[in-house]
């Protein structure tokens, strides 16, 4: 019975993700403290839906059991925690901290807004993510640039904010998203298995109210103000397109390796050898996969320490592909050895790709070395040099041998 209800959970889990807009599906938990406060977000979870997400609303005080994980499989691929009140949540034995932080370590999404006064188990949450929530309220700030990696550029309408600020810690891995001169305010951690965790220090900003509510704005001549609806609906569209990995995600189409006017991939090269690298890269973006596209992708040819890094150039694709090629020319170097040919790319608010294949590269045979090598001349100079001196020495030895003996006899005459 258990092995029928895994196979079903599979089937489930694989169609859901199949035909989510989401890369890592559609199926998303939502964690408030109470049931009656799902209307002051409809708009929010409309727009979701619009999306094709399957929402499911739950307490901590739920007379149905919430489990986030069955059989190994989860449940669900998202999780929007909303429960900031909630005394007791962060020891909740399915919807804990714990479970919540194991669920982002095995490649979950989590969403987690606060409200002005955030619990202990928000806070201990956040905590595990190297952020840490402010103590004094932020009464209601129109902050005009939202523009950021994550968001984009196309938001020029004021955003509202109403909560606490964001410490974030030193973690290379996070990422600013929404901030004002003197505090943050919305911030995430990408892990390196790629799963992101979004903190906002405000539950406001998700609510209708704010999505209705007008904000002064100058106009572009800069002459007059006028007031226009807030961008809270745009920015958390994008906010939330960005958790779920609906944009800004990255994975590797295929990468291989040839030697230069060769097609087929050796099982070993030669030092010195001259090779071709060649990856390709697709982006997720708008609902399909599409060339990405960069400057800055490297490629290290490793043996404990990179003996080359060299930067990938793209190269042109027929327009019917989905995938963006980057290719180099590399020489290899003149050390044997079993080496790895890596591409790790890494950039704040994209996913991270890892390619590697190792490679032996074997020394010349003993026959395939140049009759003369250049690096060895000097020790052919020297040798010939001794030639030539014990030859000379040889020649004046032997014209001046026994002329002593021969003059002694000619005076004793």
């Amino acid at each position: 019975m258990k092995s029928l209800l895994l196979i079903v959970a599979l089937i489930i889990g694989t169609c859901s993700t199949i035909f989510a807009k989401s890369v890592t599906g559609n199926r998303v938990l939502v964690l408030l403290d109470d049931l009656a406060e799902k209307d002051q977000y409809s708009r929010f979870w409309q727009s979701l839906q619009d999306r094709e997400f399957e929402l499911s609303f739950v307490t901590e005080t739920d007379d149905r059991p919430t489990i986030l994980q069955r059989f190994g499989e989860y449940q669900f691929d998202h999780v929007i925690h909303f429960a900031s009140k909630s005394k007791d949540i962060g020891k909740h034995a399915s919807i804990g901290n714990v479970q919540l932080v194991k669920f982002v370590n095995e490649g979950g999404n989590l969403l987690v807004a606060t409200s002005t006064e955030p619990s202990s188990p928000v806070r201990d949450l956040a905590a595990e993510f190297d952020i840490e929530l402010g103590d004094d309220e932020i009464d209601m700030q129109q902050i005009d640039d939202v523009s950021s990696r994550i968001i984009g550029d196309d938001i020029d309408v004021p955003v509202l904010f109403t909560g606490v600020d964001l410490s974030l810690g030193q973690s290379p891995m996070l990422n600013r998203i929404l901030s004002t001169s003197k505090a943050d305010l919305v911030a995430a951690m990408q892990g390196r298995n790629s799963a992101r965790a979004t903190f906002v220090g405000s539950r406001d900003m998700f609510s209708d109210s704010y999505f209705e509510k007008k904000v002064e704005q100058t106009r572009p001549n800069g002459t007059a103000k006028r007031m226009i609806t807030s961008g809270n609906a745009a920015f958390v569209n994008e906010l939330t397109k960005w958790t779920l990995q609906e944009k800004n995600v990255l994975k590797v189409v295929s990468h291989h390796h040839h030697k230069a006017n060769e097609t087929g991939q050796p099982d070993a090269y030669r030092v010195m050898d001259e090779m071709v690298y060649t990856i390709e890269i697709a982006e997720y973006a708008n609902d399909k996969w599409v060339p990405y596209k960069a400057k800055d992708i490297q490629l290290e040819i490793i043996m404990l320490d990179p003996y080359i890094r060299t930067t990938l150039k793209q190269s042109r694709v027929a327009p019917e592909h989905h995938y963006g090629r980057f290719t180099a020319h590399v020489r290899l170097p003149d050390v044997y050895g079993v080496f790895t040919f890596k591409v790790n790319y890494k950039r704040p608010g994209l996913t991270y790709l890892l390619a590697e294949d190792v490679v032996a590269i074997k020394p010349f045979r003993h026959n395939e070395y140049p009759r003369f090598l250049s690096a060895a001349y000097p020790y052919y100079a020297s040798v010939g040099s001794m030639i030539v001196g014990f030859l000379v020495f040889s020649a004046v030895w032997l014209s001046t041998w026994g002329g002593k003996d021969l003059k002694q006899k000619q005076k004793a005459q």
